[in-house]
């Protein structure tokens, strides 16, 4: 499939669509309604998200259910440059990609490039981002980095996730789903309504699911991309008073995932080759000498109180959550030698966080956002790496590390037309590491190897913010935006080497953006119009380096580079019967400087063409062979994760009929090929060029009081890669991939 057939193939649906659409507006022009209105958060009040002067893509619960969506994962392409799906080579862990810029690492202490909030609480430990839908209010997808009223860790951009409050009625509901490979989950949701003369509020929330997977290990028979999750969440409400309320929400999750199905690209070799046949020509089946497994555990709560005082509200939120897992992977891709790259690892980590925040009330010259901000998590991580047999390292990680903030944001309103914002945050950053590594080569302990330590690092900076917004008409409003972000350093945990341990240095970000959004014709066509750049410095991202036993990936600060783009969203309420949705991004990424070794294949020469830098020698423990890091110029390099195009389009028809209605959705999200690693610009790395689509139709009872839907996801059944990973040493690229075409039914009632 080539670009252009496929950009054919996207107005030829877009088309298909339209036309239905405008003999629909001719039936019904009488009775067209406005596009729904969605609420959010961004700024810490509440505020249609056309009035807020930054980049939202905001999903609630109707688009949600109406776009099938599952998990976060199944928002995936709908809004442009916006990757949300799972990093591949540990089950559970995200790759979540904004505006290019994007990271994937498993470990603990490799802080992410987005942040997760969940009922305002940022969430550090990113195996517990990879949320169920069910019983959420909102996701708030916010672009670029957002560095003066959210938490830490968002130099990209921010998912703001805001599960569902209790309700003021008594009822409940359940959803039975059943589907392809397995699927079976049960979701159910139980309100109390409000007791005790209105003061009190409750509600319980859980979910099973039963998944067998869509891959297959020839080697042991076993099923692999497959889960068992179990989720609970119970949410009280307290209201005393008109002028205080105070909310808990409680989660407890757990998983257990027999995966990933790791496919072994072509490199050539003699050990690729005794891979058997259909493992090479497969890509739903793998070769691994043991079934791959993660188990994940997580709990935590969210304490949210507000306390009106007459010139503005001060809410305070406090935060806590707990996480152990456990993972084993089979990393080379290959069967001989066993072992070969044999990774455990086991965590456990707690994290606390507060904030205290006064919001004004509007409509003076000025409002404004003042507030404080504490977090902290302490974690223990072991590690085993089998190389071979004989020669493996084991190492113990500790990580104590604290985070304050003080930010404002104030809006100043000249006219009623006219707002400028100032806002500004100032961290502060400090971690405490402590590492020791024990390397056994040959079977036998080797004491010049192995080491220990106990590292510190503390960060500071100021992130400001200044915007400009001016309301055309009750229907427009235009924006632009500078701003800067800011990601703390740190320390890698698979270093086995003191000098591959860190620390590395903070990464930053200045951003800049503008764009237009509009509600048209009685609010029936939408209309947003953005464009950004954002220039990064000593951007932290993943090299190979020579580590004790073998070549292992860490985290160096590798580049400068930098981002421009601009989005198109779209959304055409056609009769209130018919939602059309058109959206469309073009991003350019590129480095604008990058010296420095990151092919994990070392050199026995001192020089390499397109060297940008003196060879540093080494030696494996147990070997005399002296072997060279050599740093080339990598500009050339492609950023991981930063398609240069991203489209989507989606209609929803109701009709009404003596049961109630029938539903219909179908959506078409385009990506051009991409490269999902970044260190490498060979074809497996690259994930091909698709049109993904998904279809459902339903029939829902009055008032959504019961339903039952057929759904299709990846209609046209294309094999898709998610992504590529290098585990070095001359070893094959792994790849990952998303599940075939999947059909389910799915039925709901409500009480």
């Amino acid at each position: 499939m080539n670009r252009g057939n496929t950009c054919a193939s996207l107005i030829a649906l877009a088309a298909a669509l339209w036309g239905p659409a405008a003999l629909a507006q001719d039936a019904q022009e009488g009775e067209q309604t406005g596009n729904r209105e969605i609420i959010v958060t961004a700024q810490r009040r509440a505020e249609s998200v056309q009035a807020v002067p930054i980049t939202i893509a905001a999903f609630d619960q109707k688009m949600v259910e109406a776009s099938g969506s599952a998990d976060i994962t199944d928002l995936n392409g709908i809004t442009p440059n916006v990757i949300l799906q799972t990093e591949g080579l540990v089950a559970n862990v995200p790759m979540f990609s904004i505006r290019g810029m994007s990271s994937a690492d498993p470990d603990p202490n490799a802080d992410p490039k987005i942040s997760t909030i969940i009922n305002g609480v940022y969430v550090p430990f990113v195996a517990s981002t990879m949320l169920d839908l069910f019983d959420i209010e909102r996701v708030e997808v916010l672009k670029g980095p957002q560095g003066v009223l959210y938490g830490k860790n968002n130099l990209a951009g921010t998912i703001n996730i805001i599960t569902k409050a209790p309700a003021e009625d008594a009822g409940g509901e359940v959803r039975l789903t059943g589907g392809s490979n397995g699927l079976k989950q049960v979701r159910a949701r139980l309100e109390t309504g409000e007791f005790a003369n209105g003061m009190l509020a409750a509600k319980i929330s859980g979910s099973y699911k039963d998944y067998n997977g869509y891959a297959r290990n020839i080697l042991t028979g076993s099923k692999l991309e497959a889960n068992e999750t179990k989720a609970l969440r119970f949410a009280l409400r307290a209201k005393p008073s008109a002028s205080f309320d105070s909310t808990v929400v409680a989660d407890w999750n757990k998983e257990t995932a027999i995966g990933p199905a790791n496919h072994s690209a072509d490199n050539g070799t003699a050990a690729w080759l005794g891979l058997p046949v259909e493992a090479r020509t497969n890509v739903r089946i793998a070769a691994v000498p043991f079934d791959p497994y993660s188990r994940t555990k997580s709990y935590g709560v969210a304490w949210t109180s507000n306390l009106d005082v007459g010139v503005g509200t001060i809410t305070a939120v406090l935060g806590a959550r707990h996480q152990d897992y456990e993972t084993r992977g089979d990393f080379d891709g290959l069967i001989t030698p066993v072992p070969g790259f044999d990774v455990t690892r086991k965590f456990k980590g707690d994290s606390k966080s507060a904030e205290l925040r006064f919001v004004s009330n509007t409509g003076g010259l000025v409002d404004y956002v003042i507030g404080a901000y504490a977090q902290g998590d302490k974690w223990r991580q072991n590690n085993t790496v089998l190389t071979t047999a004989t020669t493996r390292t084991e190492s113990q990680l500790d990580q104590d590390s604290s985070s304050y903030a003080l930010f404002a944001l104030a809006n100043v309103h000249p006219t009623d037309k006219f707002t400028v914002s100032l806002g500004g945050r100032y961290s502060w950053d400090k971690k405490d590491y402590q590492i020791s590594t024990k390397v056994y080569a040959g079977g036998v302990l080797n004491t010049g190897s192995s080491f220990a330590g106990s590292l510190k690092g503390d960060w500071s900076k100021f992130t400001p913010r200044v915007t400009m917004q001016y309301k055309a008409s009750d229907n427009a409003m235009l924006f632009a935006n500078w701003s800067k972000g800011y990601k703390a350093g740190g320390f890698n945990s698979r270093g086995t080497r003191p000098e591959n341990v860190g620390p590395y240095d903070p990464e930053n970000v200045t951003s800049y953006e503008a764009g237009i959004k509009t509600d048209l014709a009685g609010r029936t066509i939408r209309f947003n119009l953005t464009g950004f750049l954002n220039k990064f410095k000593d951007l932290q991202g993943g090299v190979t380096r020579p580590g004790a036993v073998r070549a292992e990936a860490v985290t160096v600060n590798v580049a400068a580079a930098e981002t421009w783009g601009i989005e198109l969203e779209t959304l055409f309420r056609l009769s209130s019967q018919f939602t059309l949705s058109a959206n469309v991004g073009y991003l350019h990424s590129r480095y604008t400087s990058f010296c420095d070794d990151v092919d994990g294949v070392f050199s026995a020469s001192a020089t390499a063409a397109g060297q940008c830098g003196a060879a540093v020698p080494f030696t494996f423990a147990g070997s005399p062979t002296i072997s060279y890091l050599i740093p080339t110029d990598n500009t050339g390099l492609e950023l991981a994760n930063a398609p240069e195009i991203s489209g989507s389009v989606a209609a929803d028809y109701t009709a009404p009929i003596s049961l109630g209605e029938i539903r219909f959705h179908i959506d078409a999200r385009y990506t051009p090929r991409y490269n999902t690693w970044g260190r490498s610009n060979i074809d497996a790395y690259y994930r091909k060029e698709v049109v993904l689509m998904n279809a459902s139709l339903g029939l829902v009872g009055d008032n959504d009081k019961w339903s039952l839907t057929a759904y299709v996801k990846n209609l046209t059944n294309q094999t898709v890669m998610s992504g590529a990973v290098s585990p070095g040493g001359g070893n094959p690229v792994q790849q990952f991939f998303q599940p075939p075409r999947e059909v389910g039914l799915e039925a709901s009632f409500k009480f």
